[in-house]
């Protein structure tokens, strides 16, 4: 990044808030203070060139956790690092979740805000468009160029954008960014996992219900398009619908308009509809799985997010992105992959995709002793399947000493804990003492 990063500091204490200023100064950044949790988000607006948000906790008004959804919602290139008390790291390990980038403890201290601040920066890929603003889309594969392209362009429109990929592609990230370049990006982003909603529920879930609609109606309720506003409405997992759902749906997507259960009155639909799936919804649809007139009615708009596999060098990128998010946040000092490693996690298929590369780095940085993370330190089953020779297997081998020592040597619970059948488990200590290489 060139020139100095600024870097809005958020605290409703002015003289804390100076004092981390002072501190973001003498380490080369460029400080903005704002002392009003309610000033932030206009704040955001007016100074586009914000990098980061050094973001307290606890604040009166809208609290430190509910500020970052909405930093996250209207900035979501805009990093965010929570400043907090001993008290609170619960919090902030939640706000980690939210998506902030790593938190620091009060009272700050300039080495360990430079350490993190340092991570931060340091770790922002290369971009391959200049829009800052597909920053939170981490890639080097030149295909996401088009799929840019065609974000922007349905972002300001409203028609029924249509995310399409794999488990694990980045669809809900997709749906944010569309959401946060859109005319509506002010507005409220209200997720729905359709898959989650039993078929009797359809129409109370998602229009709502009036008092006595039905048994357990004791009260009217708002369903989730009345909950959105003039916001945006994202719709997980359509593929999962009945037919029967489906056709309710494109009535919605055709009319605009729909009724609370157990009333008469029509309501007109303000927000925007974005939808998502990780079926092949044309193979469903020739298949009968899928209806067709539904199909076509989003099938224009569609967004189709490739799996990992095929996102060129994109595995290598990604894990050491995620080397680097969560080195910083548990504070270890692991400096990147050994070579086996990383042939390991290149050579892996991932069905669960970038969700599944995320989880397998978290939880290597975790385990590894050293200064790079070792094939041991990854899951077993990246390399089950392979004729693993020397190091390889004895990666093998200290992955399985290790579960076993976890677990108390009950095989079982090693086994599950592994990813691989018991059997498999037996078969492998069996040729491992035989070696003498575990005892």
């Amino acid at each position: 990044m060139s020139g100095s990063p600024t870097v809005l500091v958020v605290d409703d204490d002015k003289e804390v808030a100076r004092t981390h200023a002072d501190i973001l100064e003498r380490i080369g950044y460029t400080p903005v203070i704002q002392t009003v949790p309610e000033d932030v988000e206009p704040h955001l607006t007016r100074l586009p060139a914000i990098d980061l948000v050094l973001l307290d906790i606890q604040m009166p008004g809208i609290d430190g956790l509910d500020l970052l959804q909405r930093i996250k919602l209207r900035r979501p290139e805009v990093g965010v690092v929570m400043a907090t008390v001993v008290n609170d790291v619960e919090q902030a390990v939640r706000a980690i979740k939210a998506g902030a980038y790593n938190y620091l403890l009060k009272p700050l201290q300039g080495d360990q805000v430079e350490r993190v601040l340092h991570s931060y920066f340091s770790n922002l890929p290369q971009r391959i468009i200049e829009d800052p603003r597909f920053r939170p889309f981490v890639t080097g594969d030149l295909a996401f160029q088009e799929i840019f392209r065609r974000v922007k362009a349905f972002a300001q429109a409203d028609v029924p954008a249509l995310l399409l990929g794999e488990t694990g592609t980045g669809k809900e990230v997709i749906a944010h960014l569309i959401h946060a370049l859109s005319p509506r990006s002010q507005e409220q982003f209200q997720p729905v996992n359709m898959a989650a909603i039993p078929a009797s529920l359809f129409e109370s879930e998602l229009f709502g219900h009036v008092k006595g609609a039905f048994t357990g109606a004791t009260q009217d309720r708002s369903g989730y398009f009345a909950v959105a506003g003039s916001g945006t409405i994202f719709l997980d997992e359509i593929g999962e619908l009945g037919m029967e759902e489906q056709k309710k749906l494109l009535r919605v997507l055709e009319t605009r308009i729909y009724s609370r259960v157990g009333e008469t009155v029509q309501r007109e639909i303000a927000a925007r509809i974005v939808l998502a799936t990780n079926r092949d919804l044309r193979k469903d649809v020739q298949e009968g799985r899928f209806r067709e007139d539904l199909y076509f009615r989003v099938a224009n708009y569609a967004i189709s997010l490739p799996p990992l596999r095929e996102r060129g060098g994109d595995i290598e990128l990604l894990a050491n992105y995620f080397l680097l998010k969560y080195s910083s946040q548990f504070g270890r000092a692991i400096r990147g992959f050994t070579p086996q490693a990383l042939q390991l996690l290149k050579d892996y298929p991932f069905p669960g995709n970038v969700r599944e590369l995320e989880g397998m780095v978290s939880s290597a940085v975790l385990l590894e002793t050293s200064s790079h993370i070792d094939a041991a330190s990854l899951p077993l089953h990246l390399m089950l399947g392979r004729e693993p020779k020397g190091d390889l297997e004895k990666a093998r081998c200290q992955a399985i000493a290790r579960a076993l020592a976890e677990c108390n040597g009950n095989q079982t619970k090693a086994a599950e804990k592994l990813g691989i059948a018991r059997q498999t488990l037996n078969y492998l200590l069996k040729e491992y003492r035989e070696k003498g290489w575990i005892s």
